[in-house]
C-alpha cells in the first residue's frame, strides 16, 4: 500500500487551535473531493514538548519540532498514486490547493516523503 507523509507548518498568524480547526473542516473535504484515489488521509496533531509536565525521556533538551501537523495519505496501490500525482500536477487543482493552503499553513516549508 503505497503511502506519503508531510510534514507541515501553520501560518504565524493562526493558532493551533485555528489551524487544526481550519485543516479539518475546510482543508480535508477540499483534498477528499480533488483526489479520489485517496484511501487513507490521517492528520497527527503535534504537542509541542513544553506543555508536557515533563520532558519525554527520549526527547532532545531544548529542541522543539518546527513541524505542526504530520499527515499521512495512502492509496490502494501504485496506479492511485500515480492518478494522485498526476491529478496534483493540473494547473487548476494546484491552483485551488495553494489559495487554501494561504489560509492556515506555510506551503514553503512542507515536507513530504514517500514511506514504506
Amino acid at each position: 500500500m503505497p503511502r506519503l507523509v508531510a510534514l507541515i507548518c501553520k501560518r504565524d498568524f493562526i493558532s493551533a487551535e485555528e489551524f487544526q480547526e481550519y485543516y479539518e473542516k475546510n482543508h480535508v473535504p477540499l483534498i477528499e473531493s480533488l483526489f479520489p484515489t485517496l484511501s487513507g488521509y490521517k492528520r497527527t496533531y503535534l504537542v509541542e514538548s513544553n506543555m508536557l509536565n515533563d520532558a519525554l525521556p527520549l526527547e532532545s533538551e531544548g529542541s522543539q519540532s518546527p513541524f505542526d501537523v504530520i499527515t499521512e495519505l495512502t492509496f490502494d496501490d501504485e496506479d492511485g498514486l500515480n492518478q494522485f500525482f498526476a491529478r496534483g500536477a493540473d494547473e487548476e487543482v494546484i491552483e485551488a490547493i495553494r489559495k487554501d493552503e494561504a489560509n492556515f499553513l506555510d506551503g514553503e516549508k512542507t515536507i513530504m516523503y514517500r514511506v514504506e
